[in-house]
């Protein structure tokens, strides 16, 4: 987690944030309950993240918050950190290949307020974005199908090809983040 982020646990903020939101067509971001099964709003975490970030910069920053979580809910499946399970894989790997597919439209010329992490070069060179966003969400239904297919070995090859894209594209075309120490 970011450290700008903060859950709220509390049930019945958590459902007045989602019912607020769902009502003025905003993405929610639900993270997992304990037992790994999205759960319903008493036991469900709604995230806020991204202090200072408003309109289609917020919306585009939770959503790559929304297929960090997803990738990190993967990985913990295909480093046998959690036990392999197929559909969850493919179910997670379509949430990140959809939320890719409708990225581009979050990025409107000029959407350059602070506290955003994209790069001018993102509008310079929009055919290249384009063409790597298009990797990720390949990348994703390819990891998808492996997940479906309950085939381990591929998934993982997979889920590290999702995640060389998502950072070529973090490379080129967001800010680099300071190292931790």
């Amino acid at each position: 987690m970011n450290l700008p982020m903060k859950m709220i646990r509390h049930s019945a903020v958590g459902c007045f944030i989602c019912l607020l939101a769902l009502s003025s067509s905003f993405d929610v971001v639900r993270a997992q309950s304990e037992t790994g099964q999205l759960s319903g709003f008493p036991q469900t975490s709604i995230v806020v993240a991204h202090k200072g970030a408003t309109g289609m910069v917020k919306m585009r920053m939770d959503r790559m918050e929304a297929m960090g979580a997803e990738m990190k809910r993967i990985g913990a499946m295909v480093r046998d950190k959690k036990g392999f399970d197929g559909s969850k894989i493919s179910a997670a790997s379509e949430r990140i290949a959809q939320h890719g597919r409708k990225s581009n439209k979050l990025f409107p010329q000029g959407s350059l307020k602070k506290p955003t992490q994209a790069l001018p070069k993102i509008w310079k060179d929009w055919q290249g974005f384009t063409r790597a966003m298009n990797a990720m969400v390949r990348s994703a239904t390819v990891l998808a199908e492996a997940g479906r297919a309950g085939n381990k070995k591929r998934a993982r090859t997979a889920y590290f090809a999702l995640g060389k894209s998502c950072g070529a594209c973090h490379r080129t075309y967001r800010v680099k983040k300071k190292r931790r120490p």
